[in-house]
């Protein structure tokens, strides 16, 4: 029992993942054993399409496991890290430090469905020092830079740069959402609950020199508040 527990394969992990989200998670090309190993995660999108990740590796301590606690150290590759992802999961709270999580932006669409027929593009960064998960809630910050932005619904590519700032205490996490650079203006705020899910109110709107050029995808955000101001209301 304790080789088949030690030599366990990574592929018994993935299954286990999978399962477990009903397949909205995946683990594909798992490699190595449940402690020690590597796979790419890809999430699963309402259309059924997967969103690949980068291959992550994963060394999970054996001596933690003895006091209730499961401590993994993951790697990203082609990630820049300057310090290793720790994650520590216990039966109070799920810990993470040095977290960093690069996503594809095509999955803002599976925000809302309003979302779903700009089909937004570009590469998304997740980073924060710590941030935890508990029965009571979220407590921690993170910050999420999207870049490259573009859409099928605009020849104008990139549209901009943007970031986004979390902010979590206890049973709500605070949005605001600033733009960096580019044509395309995006500003709003909003928050997350577990009893009210999303409520997020933000404007889109084309810098001068590009005014005209970016019309269509700015009526899809939503109507005019203003002159060439759209409103984005997003609730889920």
């Amino acid at each position: 029992m304790v080789t088949l527990a030690v030599t366990a394969p990574a592929s018994l992990l993935a299954r286990m993942v999978e399962a477990g989200s009903n397949g909205q998670f995946v683990l594909a090309n798992a490699g190595g054993t449940v402690w020690h190993g590597s796979a790419t995660p890809a999430i699963r999108q309402r259309t059924g399409n997967l969103v690949v990740l980068e291959k992550l590796h994963w060394d999970v301590a054996w001596l933690p496991l003895f006091g209730g606690k499961i401590i993994t150290q993951l790697r990203w590759e082609n990630v820049e890290q300057a310090l290793p992802m720790v994650a520590t999961i216990s039966l109070s709270q799920i810990e993470l430090r040095n977290a960093i999580l690069p996503l594809q932006a095509a999955l803002l669409g599976e925000l809302t469905p309003m979302l779903q027929p700009v089909q937004l593009s570009g590469k998304m960064q997740i980073k924060s020092d710590l941030f935890t998960f508990a029965k009571s809630g979220i407590n921690g910050n993170a910050i999420a830079d999207w870049t490259n932005a573009g859409s099928v619904l605009s020849t104008v590519n990139p549209l901009g740069s943007y970031r986004i700032n979390l902010a979590g205490a206890g049973e709500r996490l605070d949005v605001t959402l600033n733009t960096t650079s580019g044509v395309l203006l995006l500003e709003g705020k909003g928050s997350f609950t577990r009893n009210q899910g999303l409520k997020f109110q933000a404007t889109a709107r084309a810098a001068a020199e590009s005014k005209g050029s970016l019309d269509e995808l700015l009526n899809n955000f939503g109507p005019e508040s203003a002159p060439g101001v759209h409103a984005i209301n997003l609730m889920r």
